[in-house]
């Protein structure tokens, strides 16, 4: 099922049919925001945040059905200070942090040593994503309101915090992973927010557009 909070709005299964890539496509960066693609169709632009994020949460939600996420080990670990409200958070989540692979400790005087953290790609800024993490689910909002579980809350907030950003310059063979893997989620055309991943520009509106 769907598990943003546009629920009547996004059915469980996306049942737009899968854009068909010409082979090995030709791909774009636009903005250093959108990917874009030609399908036999016309063209298809992605929100390479939007999109990771999908991937990210689906990729999350398999690995706590399991074992969790192994955190990669840091050779000189983070220390990071917190409120109290956010120390008091982290503490209770301790054990559901280290199956996303942030391996944490608590230090006293509102201070976490992390000794591991998850490596979802290049660009990733570890000590940026826990923190935005543990500030949203100490605060709540829509996004960690609209969880069915702790399980979905914190997948749905490592999903968003911890996605390639808007801005970020990928390589061609960064932009065709992006794209394989997003296809091959189940949800592959709305975010963990319920906004759209992918717009489609067919032929027929190309020609519109220029008066053809």
């Amino acid at each position: 099922g769907s598990t943003d909070r546009d629920d009547q709005e996004v059915p469980g299964v996306d049942v737009e049919p899968t854009p068909v890539l010409k082979e090995l496509p030709r791909l774009w960066q636009v903005l250093s925001t959108y990917v874009l693609a030609e399908t036999r169709e016309g063209l298809i632009i992605i929100d390479q945040h939007s999109a990771h994020e999908r991937i990210l949460f689906e990729r999350l939600s398999r690995a706590f059905e399991e074992s969790g996420q192994t955190g990669q080990r840091l050779l000189f670990p983070l220390t990071i200070r917190l409120s109290k409200a956010e120390y008091e958070q982290v503490e209770a989540l301790t054990g559901i942090l280290n199956r996303v692979g942030f391996e944490v400790e608590g230090f006293g005087g509102n201070t976490i040593i992390v000794h591991a953290v998850p490596d979802p790609h290049p660009y990733f800024d570890a000590e940026r994503c826990l923190r935005e993490m543990i500030t949203d689910l100490v605060a709540g909002s829509d996004l960690t309101r609209s969880a069915k579980n702790q399980h979905e809350k914190i997948a749905m907030t490592f999903a968003c915090k911890g996605a390639i950003k808007a801005g970020q310059t990928l390589s061609e063979s960064e932009m065709q992973e992006l794209f394989d893997q997003l296809l091959a989620t189940e949800l592959p055309y709305h975010d963990v927010h319920g906004r759209p991943t992918i717009v489609r520009l067919s032929k027929s509106e190309l020609e519109r557009k220029f008066g053809r």
